[in-house]
């Protein structure tokens, strides 16, 4: 690969006070230029040289004294004049990755990241210099204060062109990135540019001059240092001057953030004023002229800079509209209370860049409370009044990679078939596949211990007066004297009723419905002598089991879900004989490549599901006193809260224990938000609301986090 020229040397100290000092008797020898003189030489230069030459101060008048007319230029497709080694590189070359902290001691490793930021500098210049060749009729002081902005950009690369080679790099030596040039070249106004360049890429150079800056400091590079805070003071003034004009161009009633977001075209986003892994700066961003609100917001924006999302969807009703189907499902109070004041608790399923869909945002407020506790939180987008994508937003004009909804559902096929998978994914064509009869054998708890019994058992389906007598009966032979009827379609331990088998008069009397029947019948199980339950996490891709985790289970006394307990150790605290038995009995059942795991493979196969699976089981005192296994007491084809609460193990610090519960909202109080942290941001201490509490909400999901935790929940 052909290198920078030796000749390249200009001597300009970083610090100058007037940048029209700092040029070379070659700089100053040049006769005046006018603004499209200047615009011209540095955009179609091919000599490195010339396209940073520093223009004689004070310019020519505007009137063009050489070259081409603006009206000339055909800007479709143009692409700066460049020496051939500093030439766009192809979207497959091969980059080296900006140094890690540790990395900066290292002189090289410098040389690198500032070869970025001088690309990035060259690319600004350029994009100045077609601004003002686009544009000749914007207001003459818009176009002098950008031309004294160019300048400035001409000094930052020669600083670092010349630093980079004095830690061994040379300039073109890496592939050049030609990202910045395509998302800002194609602008049709001032405000486009003002939008995209200043408010957009300048302003994430607030967070990544200032973040590495420190960081060269502290590595002992003081004069790499010095440039990138050199620098950073410049950005403020760059991105003061851009705000300035936004301000005058967009709509007056407009706020600076509905205004940016509007202008900024896809892939574009105000994710991309912001650094990536940087503090984010929210002094600089003051010291530019930007008001409160805005900092906030930008600071809790997110979306996906190049990685295609996964979208998410919070559907707790999926089972009962699997029951119903296929007729309309409409839900009571109780299930909309659990949509509504639950939904957020998807974001702790995502991964950076991917998108959550929500009938109602949160608050910033919470937003900030969820960061600030070091949570990363995915992009939000508003679902219509109707629960369906908006028609008017990004999310259908774009490709996201997969449909990750908390369950496959009836409604899924018609509500999100105007979204467009990147790839054919398997997850997302069974998310979004027609329903039909077999589908919905998936949540039939009937259906389950119909294929599955050798793992669910004893357990009686019933379909009739007959079926549920034999069953009694087969249960007080086992001798169990009470048993549990569960409805086919149920979550969270409802549907669920428990019935003395010794009251012959109640099993009598007790007929079953039409909506039972339609259902599939109903189960009769024995009521167990519970020791502990606990969840198992699985996710079926590719025709095999991945193993996600254990999780214990606080179930009530009604059988409901009440919380998750994420121990370090699964087994501290039980008595060591349920430990014994967990290690040697229990834990190996579940297995990736075991028997029990195979055939929920091949259930889920025959089926035609993929995706996220969650096995509820637990340890009982058989009828002669020893310790028991039911490995499957239900299976839940879909997210669960045990999967949130393995997910959120994630931020929890060592040696402590995570307890993840819902609660009604009457029961939170303050000190439910003051979780603790260590010097690395994950919870040591406290507890903390995950979803928001305000007028109207019923239910809350609580996170609390200790060193050691109570296995019940007060009032259980």
């Amino acid at each position: 690969m052909e290198r920078s020229r030796a000749r390249l040397n200009w001597e300009n100290h970083p610090f100058s006070e007037t940048p029209h000092e700092t040029g070379t008797a070659a700089d100053l020898a040049v006769a005046p230029e006018s603004i499209a003189d200047l615009a011209r030489r540095v955009l179609f230069a091919t000599d490195l040289d010339e396209k940073l030459r520093l223009a004689r101060r004070p310019l020519a008048p505007e009137a063009s004294s050489t070259g081409s007319a603006p009206s000339q230029i055909n800007f479709d497709r143009l692409i700066p004049g460049r020496p051939s080694h500093l030439r766009f590189a192809t979207d497959t070359a091969a980059r080296p990755s900006l140094p890690t902290r540790p990395g900066l001691v290292d002189e090289e490793n410098r040389g690198v990241l500032l070869h970025f930021f001088a690309n990035h500098e060259l690319l600004a210049a350029e994009l100045m210099a077609l601004a003002l060749l686009k544009f000749p009729n914007a207001p003459t002081a818009f176009r002098e204060g950008l031309a004294n902005t160019l300048r400035e950009e001409q000094l930052h690369t020669r600083w670092y062109v010349n630093r980079m080679r004095e830690c061994g790099v040379e300039f073109g030596q890496y592939p050049l990135s030609r990202f910045f040039w395509e998302a800002v070249s194609r602008m049709e106004s001032p405000l486009d540019y003002v939008s995209r360049l200043s408010l957009t890429f300048e302003q994430a150079n607030l967070d990544y001059s200032l973040h590495y800056g420190h960081l060269l400091r502290e590595a002992g590079d003081t004069k790499s240092a010095s440039i990138l805070l050199r620098i950073y003071e410049d950005e403020i003034a760059h991105v003061g001057y851009g705000l300035s004009w936004f301000r005058r161009w967009k709509e007056e009633k407009e706020s600076d953030w509905s205004a940016l977001q509007k202008r900024l075209p896809f892939p574009l986003s105000p994710s991309r004023a912001k650094g990536n892994r940087t503090t984010f700066n929210e002094d600089g961003r003051r010291a530019a002229g930007f008001d409160e609100d805005y900092i906030q917001r930008l600071a809790l924006f997110e979306r996906s800079k190049g990685r295609t999302p996964n979208v998410f969807y919070f559907n707790p009703e999926a089972e009962h509209r699997a029951a119903v189907w296929p007729r309309p499902y409409h839900p009571d109070k109780k299930a909309l209370a659990v949509i509504h004041d639950l939904e957020f608790l998807a974001a702790f399923l995502t991964r950076k860049d991917d998108v959550l869909l929500l009938r109602r945002l949160p608050s910033q407020p919470h937003l900030a409370k969820l960061r600030r506790c070091g949570l990363t939180l995915p992009e939000l987008e508003a679902l219509d009044a109707a629960g369906n994508p908006d028609p008017g937003g990004l999310l259908l004009h774009r490709k996201i990679n997969r449909l990750q909804p908390w369950s496959i559902a009836p409604d899924l096929c018609e509500r999100f078939r105007a979204l467009q998978p990147a790839t054919t994914s398997t997850t997302t064509a069974v998310a979004t596949a027609p329903w039909s009869g077999k589908t919905r054998e998936l949540f039939s708890k009937v259906s389950q211990v119909s294929t599955l019994g050798v793992w669910m058992g004893p357990s009686y389906p019933c379909r009739s007066a007959e079926d549920l007598a034999a069953a009694v009966n087969a249960l007080r032979r086992l001798g169990y004297r009470e048993g549990i009827l569960k409805r086919a379609f149920s979550t969270a331990g409802s549907g669920m009723l428990r019935l003395d088998l010794s009251d012959e008069t109640a099993i009598a009397n007790r007929p079953l419905s039409d909506k039972i029947l339609a259902e599939g019948g109903i189960l009769l199980e024995p009521a167990h002598d519970r020791i502990l339950d606990f969840s198992v996490q699985y996710q079926i891709e590719g025709g095999t089991a991945r193993f996600i985790g254990f999780v214990e289970q606080i179930i009530s006394k009604g059988g409901g879900y009440r919380g998750s307990l994420c121990q370090i150790k699964f087994c501290k605290g039980l008595a060591p004989e349920l430990a014994q038995y967990l290690m040697d009995d229990v834990f190996p059942r579940y297995a990736a490549d075991g028997p029990l795991a195979a055939d929920l493979v091949r259930w889920a196969a025959d089926r035609g599901y993929e995706g996220p699976l969650g096995i509820d089981a637990y340890v009982h005192r058989a009828p002669g006193g020893e310790l028991a296994l039911r490995p499957f007491c239900e299976i839940n084809p879909r997210y669960t809260m045990g999967r949130v609460a393995l997910e959120l193990r994630r931020q929890i610090a060592p040696g402590c224990h995570l307890r993840f519960e819902i609660i009604k909202a009457a029961d939170a109080t303050d000190h439910d938000d003051a979780p603790l942290l260590d010097e690395k941001g994950r919870w040591c201490g406290g507890s903390l609301l995950l979803t928001e509490r305000g007028p109207g909400t019923h239910f809350v999901a609580r996170a609390t986090i200790g060193k050691l935790l109570p296995r019940t929940i007060p009032s259980a």
